[in-house]
């Protein structure tokens, strides 16, 4: 007769038990600072800033080397072994850990990864390593662990690079003194080669004048415009659109 928790168990006990090591790690609460406030004398600032964004429910420290794979928010677990005659010997239960090479679909590339059994049964039934990171829910995100939540981080990155790409391959182009330029939109019969945020630098001078106005607080001021309404502005200033707009 064997007593304790097994790792091949799906049921939800055993999977509560699992993340409660994962949501309960004391991760140290950073202080909130925003421009201008005053640095607390012990806040250590870093020389560069951090390649990823941080996760949520930090490093474990236990079986510390969960940090390095995907091992879905397990851990090891102690039990005991009872014979027949009810004497207890203790035991643990180990897991089933790989070194596989996974293929990413996004990346282009494969990712050579530690991971356990169930979670490379879970990769195979979401359909790939990337449907796997990508999935939002509040329990895939507590097993990713540092490292999946690093490579989902990349995962994200990657696919805003392929939109921004798509983005200026689908935009009209004309030649410019020689030069081919991007058409950002068009309005009031003009094409314009720049977007938002470069009439709104052109803006800034126009709206402070002689005053005292930063740009951060000009830009919280107006950040929230549309195209078309920075354009009308810059028309109330008699703004040259020579530089930033060609004749339809």
């Amino acid at each position: 007769m064997i007593t304790g928790l097994r790792l091949f168990s799906t049921s939800t006990l055993a999977s509560a038990r699992q993340y409660k090591y994962v949501v309960t790690r004391k991760v140290a609460r950073k202080p909130d600072l925003k421009v201008g406030d005053v640095k607390p004398r012990k806040l250590a600032i870093p020389r560069t800033a951090p390649k990823f964004p941080e996760y949520k429910y930090g490093d474990s420290k236990i079986y510390k080397q969960s940090n390095k794979g995907l091992y879905g928010g397990q851990f090891l677990q102690f039990g005991n072994k009872i014979s027949e005659f009810k004497n207890k010997n203790g035991r643990k239960w180990s897991l089933n850990v790989h070194t596989k090479s996974l293929w990413s679909e996004i990346l282009n590339k494969s990712i050579r990864v530690k991971l356990t059994a169930r979670v490379l049964r879970t990769i195979n039934k979401e359909g790939g390593l990337d449907q796997y990171l990508l999935k939002d829910k509040s329990a895939r995100i507590k097993e990713l662990g540092p490292t999946g939540w690093k490579l989902k981080f990349q995962l994200l990155t990657k696919k805003e690079n392929q939109k921004k790409r798509t983005y200026y391959q689908d935009l009209e182009k004309i030649t410019v003194n020689g030069q081919e330029k991007h058409v950002y939109f068009q309005q009031s019969g003009k094409k314009f080669l720049v977007g938002k945020r470069r009439l709104l630098k052109e803006l800034y001078p126009l709206v402070k004048g002689d005053s005292d106005l930063t740009w951060k607080e000009y830009h919280d001021q107006h950040k929230s415009l549309a195209q078309e309404e920075v354009i009308e502005k810059l028309h109330k200033y008699n703004y040259d659109f020579s530089e930033v707009a060609q004749t339809a």
